[in-house]
């Protein structure tokens, strides 16, 4: 084992990877997390019997690092298999993601036509989308090869629906979707929402997640990495003493700090600028135009299944309506026999309002509005009903890069990066903003930072 000491920066998605990786690279990392559980936007919580995905919720076939990664975790994969009803003009229309088999897809070009995306203006829009995704295939992609910041074109993409002339029906439908993921449809740049429209919504039917639920992944890096991991550890600030990070300094009263040989910042962008006084300016400037949407997530174990037969998600374009999610009903594997859970997922503007709330306040506010809104046949529970209830805050959710701000952090890196020898930034923002992102850059970094230290001349 390398005996000179990396201290990672944040126990998330980016910060286990990194952890994960300098340990295979045979060297002892020391991971810091803030919160009371490492994992992040992979994190998994474990609540009697029932094992609940705090953030995402499931993988495409372009997040390659992530699916080899649960292959060398001996995480077994299945299909993600998606019955949607959305609500629309008063009538739940209802996409299967199952399969590509002809009467499913029939069926879903009837619910289309119901929803108004059949229409002569919606056919055309979606032609010049999959045209333009075809153009950019090497870019609107969460693939860990993808170059996004060649196709960062300075357009926002609703300009971008706007300027192809897309029926409201349509730009509804993205937005919603996009809601919904936790994203922030009004600042998104073009080639950022295509990846999501070209990978989850053309090709729902291949979306795939570890059977026993994404969090899984969080809790197998969390083992492998050992003692090496530290909850409730918040960081104060990263010292930069002579052109190289020096120390990481823990906040508390007793607060300690760490002398390091290198140091790997796996955070937002935003905890990145505030926590290392030293970074060059030119970094900073360009971390300061990343932007984060805001997510809230409730999660009920319950008695009985919440939604009618055969549906797993609830959508609802045209207000704020919670996603209603029934990942038991795909993911058995994740809750005890004759259970099933419903996941509330809000987003944006109506996230923001109940972020401040107490969690009994939010559960509360989200039921009532899902109990009214829920299909014919739900079984939304009552305040205080089931076997129990999570709230999950997500102040900053999911990286939002409106347009040339990916191009704007691509230069810095490229120019400045190496101004801190020692210091490596990991973290989505500095790819195509997705878990598959996050973790390539946590795979990165410390690849980055073991070659370092492997270079360094012998005490």
């Amino acid at each position: 084992m390398n005996d000179r000491r990396v201290v990672v920066v944040g126990g998330g998605t980016a910060g286990l990877m990194a952890g994960y990786t300098l340990k295979k690279r045979g060297i002892e990392p020391i991971v810091l997390e803030e919160k009371d559980r490492a994992g992040g936007r992979l994190g998994g919580d474990r609540v009697d019997g029932f094992c609940i995905d705090e953030a995402a919720d499931w993988f495409t076939t372009a997040h390659d690092v992530v699916l080899d990664l649960c292959d060398e975790l001996e995480l077994p994969m299945m299909a993600a298999e998606q019955t949607a009803a959305w609500h629309r003009r008063g009538k739940y229309l209802v996409t299967r993601h199952a399969d590509v088999k002809p009467m499913t897809v029939l069926r879903n070009m009837v619910s289309a036509a119901q929803m108004g995306l059949m229409s002569p203006r919606s056919i055309l829009a979606l032609l010049k989308i999959v045209n333009q995704i075809s153009k950019w295939k090497n870019f609107a992609s969460f693939a860990s090869d993808a170059t996004p910041v060649e196709a960062d074109t300075g357009e926002l993409f609703v300009d971008y629906m706007a300027r192809i002339g897309a029926p409201e029906d349509l730009v509804m439908l993205i937005r919603c979707f996009m809601e919904d993921a936790m994203g922030d449809f009004q600042r998104m740049s073009s080639v950022q929402v295509l990846a999501y429209v070209s990978q989850i919504l053309m090709k729902g039917h291949l979306l795939r997640v570890p059977e026993k639920g994404i969090g899984s992944i969080a809790h197998a890096l969390s083992d492998r990495i050992g003692d090496g991991l530290r909850v409730s550890a918040p960081v104060r600030h990263i010292e930069i003493q002579d052109g190289v990070a020096s120390t990481v300094n823990i906040e508390g009263e007793n607060g300690e700090s760490i002398k390091a040989d290198a140091v790997i910042c796996a955070t937002t962008s935003t905890i990145a600028t505030r926590i290392i006084p030293g970074l060059p300016q030119p970094i900073v400037n360009a971390l300061g135009k990343v932007e984060y949407s805001v997510g809230c997530r409730i999660v009920f174990g319950l008695e009985h299944s919440p939604l009618p037969d055969g549906l797993t998600a609830v959508m609802f374009p045209e207000d704020e309506t919670p996603l209603m999610l029934d990942r038991s009903s795909y993911l058995r594997s994740c809750v005890p026999p004759g259970t099933a859970t419903l996941d509330l997922m809000i987003g944006r503007v109506r996230a923001r309002e109940l972020l401040p709330l107490d969690d009994d306040e939010i559960k509360s506010q989200a039921l009532a509005v899902a109990r009214r809104m829920a299909p014919p046949g739900s079984k939304i529970p009552q305040d205080g009903e089931g076997i129990f209830s999570r709230v999950y805050r997500w102040p900053e959710a999911t990286a939002i890069t409106p347009p040339g701000v990916q191009r704007a952090v691509a230069n810095a890196l490229h120019k400045h990066g190496d101004d801190i020898p020692n210091l490596f930034l990991a973290g989505e923002y500095t790819r195509m903003p997705s878990i598959n992102g996050a973790i390539t850059s946590g795979r990165d970094a410390a690849n980055e930072a073991a070659d370092y230290l492997n270079s360094l001349p012998n005490d």
